[in-house]
């Protein structure tokens, strides 16, 4: 059996029970899984999960589904005091979840800037249109460019207040929380703001959760480097999110799509958790298949480290 694990992304509108995701994932040889935010407290009522959970991805449990707080605004980065409140507090139930379950680390979706996000709706369009080189791409992107950076800083004040709560939070119950890189653009954190957050006094326990896909669709965008985000932070890294990618279409297994696994590699730090996090439309053959090569290119990951 291996030691990286499977995201219950893959059973989320797949299995009618989670007991039944975890019996495929078993026989696919995964024996550790993360549970995503698509799982809610009824799915894990019952269960015995026998310390196989990882890591949980918040707002699981998502009892308050992400769709609601993204919609109704409850993030750790809303301006609005309140809001704000409601995106600390369903962090803080995945934290108590990974606390109960024995899982070693929470990965924490540092929020949004405020800024329209058909400006990047626009430039997503564009580019699955081949239109990535051309004049309109370029004018596309700088607009997004200048609606970011006018809005960041107030955003930023937001998550930096959230996130020395969640460290005092999490401190004391032993789970480590790790930021992720997002899909987004327009979403907290771009590289040299996670820099920021991992630097802040009182958030020393605070780590790096690197989404391979997402560092690869901003690279494909224009946005920076996948190499940077691996470059810069590794040695923060508390554990990655494995996928590959086609052109800006993320959650493939690995081995369907253009991400560079050997530099992947060369950059993952021996005791970093492993979760392949792959959309339910990829087969059981293509589960096992990217397993076996993440093993290869990969290697294992020590024991205790």
């Amino acid at each position: 059996m291996s030691d990286i694990a499977l995201s219950t992304m893959w059973a989320i509108g797949q299995f009618e029970r989670l007991a039944d995701f975890f019996q495929a994932g078993q026989a696919l040889g995964f024996a550790h899984f993360e549970l995503n935010h698509g799982v809610d407290s009824a799915m894990l009522a019952g269960l015995s999960l026998n310390g196989s959970i990882t890591s949980v991805h918040e707002p699981c449990p998502a009892d308050v589904s992400a769709g609601t707080l993204k919609a109704r605004n409850w993030l750790v980065s809303a301006l609005d005091e309140e809001e704000r409140r409601r995106g600390v507090a369903a962090v803080q139930r995945s934290i108590d979840l990974a606390r109960e379950l024995g899982a070693g680390a929470v990965i924490v979706h540092p929020g949004r800037v405020d800024v329209d996000p058909g400006l990047e709706f626009s430039l997503l369009a564009l580019y699955r249109e081949g239109k990535a080189g051309r004049p309109e791409y370029a004018a596309a992107r700088e607009r997004l460019l200048a609606a970011r950076a006018a809005r960041a800083g107030a955003n930023m004040r937001s998550v930096r207040r959230s996130l020395l709560e969640l460290a005092e939070y999490a401190a004391p119950r032993g789970v480590r929380l790790g930021l992720e890189n997002r899909y987004h653009f327009f979403e907290i954190p771009q590289p040299d703001e996670l820099d920021e957050l991992l630097h802040l006094d009182g958030a020393e326990g605070v780590g790096y959760w690197h989404d391979v896909g997402h560092a690869q669709v901003l690279e494909n965008l224009g946005f920076g480097t996948h190499e940077e985000w691996l470059r810069r932070f590794s040695g923060r890294m508390v554990g990655i999110h494995l996928h590959d990618v086609v052109g800006v279409d993320d959650h493939q297994a690995a081995g369907r799509g253009e991400v560079d696994w050997s530099l992947v590699a060369r950059h993952l730090p021996a005791g970093a958790l492993r979760t392949c996090e792959f959309q339910p439309f990829n087969s059981p053959e293509q589960v096992r298949a990217a397993l076996d090569l993440l093993r290869r290119t990969l290697g294992a990951r020590q024991p205790g480290a």
